[in-house]
């Protein structure tokens, strides 16, 4: 679009473009977060399985505007800015959006084709994202309300804008949290606003504060599992419908916390969209944070075991594909091969191995210096590797470029040998050996005593051979290393 101005406008002169357009444009489907799917072999001759006599009925119709769809004016490329949305649509609909609800009105609708000369009505809502958002979204649904509460965080990140007129002030330490539902889906979801909320405050609490004042949930019917996280809300594609497909062999398909999905897509508030990344190498920034979030929230929720459980399976996925290429790589990882599950199991899932390895080195609680300093510097603009870098650098004072270089840029995964002796009668000696190119992660020693007793001894791997010396009671029976969650290959 070229548009002439009628005369010359010095540089800084704020210009206000009203640009009217029209257009018939199709709802977008959820690609960036669905799984990978294979026919299921035990439905081959069946495709409905015991429920075909008992078929519900399709979806709840349902119009997701959103990043694949040119339904605003918008460039080829991201950046942030705040906005008001007016939305109007059948009475019987409702909408979540990115911003705060401001308004929702009912007016009169004439029959367009003027035959029947019937008077509906249609709802007009308006919406302000008075926090800077990458994009604008927004679903439209028969949705019904589920449930609505506060979640306690830390701080808000202020407003950038004046709050307009008759909006209700936002308590500086809450964020406003809203559940909607399909109508099937209703009565299924009565405990998720809390659950939802106890998930924005754990993050909250991690990260120091929240980047949104309201945040909106919509549960949705379907045959597979999905999601999408906007700026303000997030979408939850639940399976409740038969299908002949299976999601079980997809990378993400992580097995012990069903909740998964959905702290994923909540912890994608701060990861992706109050944070944003430089360009497609630097998905891992949204991706393997949001993974890493969501496993620690289980830890949190379910205790450690859970969270060391659902660690194991993304290593394994990940040690099992580095071989197709770098986490930089974006979503060009697997592209060739037509198999998203390799983006899914490097972006999402070694990338999130990673930020656990890097905690094992620097230790928590630096990790956790880190993450907030990451999210203060950055907070409403887009980052990169090196933003992550020096965000730890400056928190632990610790060089951490071949870590980033080694797991982020590079492909190849470090074997080391493990050999140990008594030095004296009192004295354990263990030597770690890297085998080929130097790397830079944490490393777990099990020692088993005479008695029976295990004892976990963390390790920082930062040199081609580290030499460790442990004073032990008395003679020990093994040595060996607790590897599950480290992408490292042991001889």
């Amino acid at each position: 679009m070229l548009i002439s101005l009628p005369q010359s406008v010095p540089r800084d002169t704020e210009v206000v473009l009203e640009i009217n357009y029209s257009s018939k444009l199709p709802a977008q489907s959820i690609d960036r977060e669905a799984l990978g799917v294979t026919a299921d072999p035990q439905q081959a001759t069946d495709p409905l399985g015991s429920l075909s006599q008992d078929r519900p009925s399709l979806p709840e119709p349902r119009y997701l505007y959103s990043n694949r769809v040119y339904w605003y004016p918008q460039a080829s490329i991201t950046d942030f800015a705040t906005a008001s949305l007016r939305l109007t649509m059948p009475a019987q609909y409702q909408a979540v959006a990115s911003g705060s609800l401001i308004s929702s009105t009912m007016s009169p609708m004439a029959d367009p084709t003027g035959r029947s000369g019937e008077v509906r009505s249609e709802r007009t809502v308006r919406f302000m994202a008075d926090r800077s958002v990458r994009y604008l979204s927004c679903l439209i649904s028969r949705f019904l309300s589920v449930g609505r509460t506060q979640a306690r965080v830390p701080a808000l990140a202020p407003s950038m804008v004046a709050a307009p007129p008759g909006a209700p002030p936002a308590a500086a330490t809450s964020v406003n949290v809203d559940v909607v539902a399909t109508p099937r889906l209703l009565r299924a979801n009565r405990a998720l606003p809390d659950r939802t909320a106890q998930m924005v405050e754990f993050f909250g609490s991690v990260i120091g504060e929240a980047p949104y004042p309201d945040f909106s949930l919509a549960a949705l019917d379907s045959e597979l599992p999905s999601g999408h996280s906007p700026a303000y809300f997030a979408v939850w594609n639940q399976p409740t419908l038969p299908t002949t497909l299976s999601w079980r062999g997809d990378p993400v398909s992580l097995n012990g916390y069903p909740l998964f999905f959905l702290a994923h897509e909540v912890a994608h508030q701060w990861w992706g969209q109050a944070i944003g990344w430089n360009n497609y190498h630097e998905q891992w920034l949204s991706e393997g944070l949001a993974q890493y979030f969501a496993a620690v929230y289980a830890g949190h929720d379910r205790g450690p075991d859970l969270e060391r459980a659902l660690f194991m399976q993304m290593r394994d996925s990940a040690m099992d594909l580095s071989r197709h290429g770098p986490v930089h790589m974006g979503y060009r990882l697997g592209h060739v091969e037509g198999d998203s599950r390799i983006f899914r199991g490097l972006v999402y899932n070694k990338s999130a191995v990673v930020m656990l390895m890097l905690r094992g080195l620097v230790g928590p609680e630096a990790f956790n210096r880190g993450i907030q300093r990451f999210c203060r510097t950055h907070r409403f603009q887009k980052a990169g590797t090196d933003d992550v870098r020096n965000a730890f650098e400056a928190e632990t004072s610790r060089p951490l470029g071949r870590f980033f270089d080694k797991w982020i840029h590079g492909f190849l995964l470090p074997q080391v040998r493990l050999t140990w002796r008594m030095a004296d009668s009192t004295h354990l000696a263990v030597k770690v050996e890297q085998l080929g190119e130097t790397f830079d992660f944490p490393l777990t020693l099990t020692i088993q005593h005479a008695d029976g007793r295990l004892e976990l001894i963390p390790v920082a791997v930062t040199e081609p051979v580290v030499d460790v010396v442990v004073p032990v009671p008395a003679p020990v029976r093994r040595v060996d290393t607790r590897n599950d969650t480290s992408l490292v290959v042991v001889k």
